[in-house]
């Protein structure tokens, strides 16, 4: 039987492993509990006799799991699984195992573990409230096709199980490791810092966006697109946390041995007892939230050997801090063993060799568009783009040629929103602007095969990753940034236009004395249902009209939620002292007016048409003369 241990001291077992598997040394502890007795062997596998334990590290040696319990002697036994790296390789893998019983016993000296225990019971009731009301949903749905089978039902019941799944997805790949993970490569952290505000650039208005970089071409190692979704998810939280405007500081700063990023808000705070379960899945603060955003970033961030911590103050603001090693660090690992200054001397060569032969691979360039996509060509002549190549060349190559030493995000993006914003002028369609980009970065690369051809220069296997890595950086921080300066401007104009629209889509014609009319044609969506809705309102009040006929024989269809918007109508300029007649009422608005049980009253006369509507008021203004 394992013993429990004085209320001051905790026992617990350690093995210390090679990466092989063999055993370094075991305490007395672990001895006991773990490992057998017989057998001259030093293989962790050859001394263990529980089949379960077996199993279990096994998936951790594999990288599937890093922790699990196991019942020894009528006992949960927890075992933590360590690796220890250096800079090169795996150096000891060390194995814990504590007892759980005897944690629970040091509960008053231990605040951490009550901590643990609430979080791990916090987490449990957001799991079963998140699942389980999907599939109540289901549950409900299931009846209801026993009495009367709806397509609908099966439908809905079919998207609650999506749900449900997914919700169970998203904590599989917190608590999970990736078995398939992207490679661990050296990228400049700031320039995708920048690159996740600009997505976030319609959010900005009201926010006063700081950012404080001591060296705008820091570099981490780790893998990045799992840091660049852990940075966007703060950076929104951030944002999301500041409703009312704000200040969003992000600042970046080195020591001998981190990078360091802090991204801080001035927002609503986190409450004190709320601090320690960040990171919990299904731990949330927002009304809609599920908890996930936070638990994916901590296990992003810790994954890629980086460290975070979290300040906040309610009513003043959150920080984040986090750190990552420097790329020096792992320089031995990403340049292939040769020093920084060789690596920086052959990228000098093919800048210079990418810019002496710019014009010679644009023409090349210009000459695979004519052959394989003369549709595309023949828009860009139309538009004048053409003579600009010939004159300064590919602009994406240009741009790799100007950063590939040193990546300088402002001038990418100056150039990227410069282009975007003029093809999104002249109607150039996303769809072929993508189709260039990929030609550009195919002939990009030809150039590159090119001068390690004709240069003799050889590359190890990193060398060429790290390489690889950095010039499409270039490369898809143009095109990111191109794709959303060209939407921006696009949705801009959209706005303008809508507005436009809105102007000229209530005409509310006055016909006689305080008469008005308001004739109602084409598609009526929620958006334009509201729109008709507040100006009618406004303009009613005006006129100061008494009567007003809504014609809406020319709408040919009407859902639930636009009936309601038109029916509030009516309600709103009876308060204004104004009577109603409708007319046009087509059989399907009268069937959707069944279903939501809207009566007529008083307070609306409804008419088969508008003639109708006229001639009566003309009689009853006779009537009174």
């Amino acid at each position: 039987m394992i013993k429990s241990p004085t209320a001051h001291e905790i026992s617990y077992g350690l093995v210390e492993l090679n990466p092989d598997g063999t055993i370094q040394r075991a305490n007395d502890e672990a001895k006991r509990v773990l490992i057998s007795e017989d057998g001259d062997s030093n293989y962790l596998f050859h001394r263990i006799t529980n089949n379960e334990i077996k199993t279990k590290l096994h998936e951790c040696f594999m990288g599937r799991a890093n922790e699990f319990i196991v019942t020894i002697d009528n006992q949960p036994v927890f075992f933590l699984f360590h690796r220890s790296n250096n800079e090169q390789s795996q150096d000891r893998i060390h194995v814990y195992l504590f007892n759980i019983y005897n944690l629970l016993t040091l509960h008053d000296h231990n605040n951490w573990n009550n901590h643990l225990l609430s979080s791990i019971g916090e987490m449990a009731a957001g799991i079963a409230h998140e699942v389980r009301n999907p599939l109540t949903a289901v549950k409900g749905f299931l009846q209801l096709m026993e009495q009367t089978y709806k397509e609908e039902y099966s439908h809905i019941a079919q998207s609650e199980l999506d749900r449900a799944i997914h919700i169970l997805n998203d904590l599989m790949s917190v608590s999970k490791p990736e078995f398939v993970q992207e490679e661990k490569a050296a990228f400049n952290v700031c320039s995708k810092i920048e690159s996740i505000l600009l997505l976030f650039q319609n959010q900005l208005y009201d926010i006063n966006v700081i950012k404080s970089f001591q060296d705008e071409t820091a570099m981490v190692v780790g893998r990045r697109d799992q840091i660049k979704k852990a940075l966007f998810n703060l950076i929104k939280n951030a944002i999301e946390a500041m409703s009312d405007g704000g200040t969003l500081m992000i600042e970046q700063y080195e020591d001998g041995h981190d990078v360091h990023i802090n991204i801080s808000d001035s927002g609503v705070g986190i409450p004190k007892d709320k601090l320690r379960l960040l990171g919990t899945p299904f731990f949330t603060l927002k009304q809609d939230g599920k908890g996930m955003g936070l638990a994916q970033v901590f296990n992003a961030i810790q994954s890629n050997h980086g460290k975070i911590r979290v300040t906040s103050e309610e009513g003043i603001g959150t920080t984040f801090y986090l750190s990552f090693p420097k790329k020096s660090q792992y320089s031995t690992q990403f340049i292939g063993g040769n020093t920084m200054l060789q690596v920086v001397d052959s990228k000098t060569d093919l800048t210079d060799f990418l810019f002496k032969n710019l014009d010679f691979y644009t023409r090349e360039w210009v000459q695979y568009l004519e052959k394989n996509k003369s549709y595309i060509t023949s828009l860009l002549k139309e538009n004048g783009e053409m003579e600009q190549y010939d004159r300064a060349g590919n602009p994406i190559m240009k741009l790799v040629a100007q950063n590939i030493l040193e990546i300088k995000t402002e001038l990418i993006m100056d150039v990227a929103k410069e282009r975007g914003v003029k093809s999104a002028k002249t109607e150039f369609p996303m769809h072929l602007a993508w189709e260039l980009f990929q030609s550009s970065r195919g002939i990009i690369w030809n150039a590159i095969k090119s001068f390690y051809q004709e240069s003799q220069n050889t590359l190890s296997t990193e060398e060429f990753f790290t390489l690889e890595r950095n010039v499409n950086d270039i490369i898809d921080l143009y095109i990111d940034s191109y794709t959303a300066y060209y939407v921006n401007y696009k949705e801009d104009l959209l706005k303008s236009h809508r507005e436009t629209v809105d102007e000229l889509s209530v005409p509310i014609i006055p016909i006689a004395e305080r008469v008005c009319i308001l004739p109602i044609v084409g598609n009526v969506d929620t958006y334009r249902a509201k729109k008709i809705r507040e100006k009618t309102l406004v303009r009613v009040k005006e006129l100061k009209a008494n009567q007003l006929i809504i014609d809406i024989s020319g709408v040919p269809f009407v859902d639930t939620a636009v009936v309601n918007h038109l029916f509030k109508i009516v309600k709103g300029i009876k308060l204004l002292g104004c009577s109603t007649i409708l007319t046009g009422i087509s059989a399907e608005i009268a069937d959707t007016m069944i279903e939501l049980g809207i009566e007529i009253d008083n307070e609306l006369k409804t008419r088969s048409d508008l003639q109708q509507a006229l001639q009566d008021i003309q009689q009853f203004r006779i009537g009174k003369d």
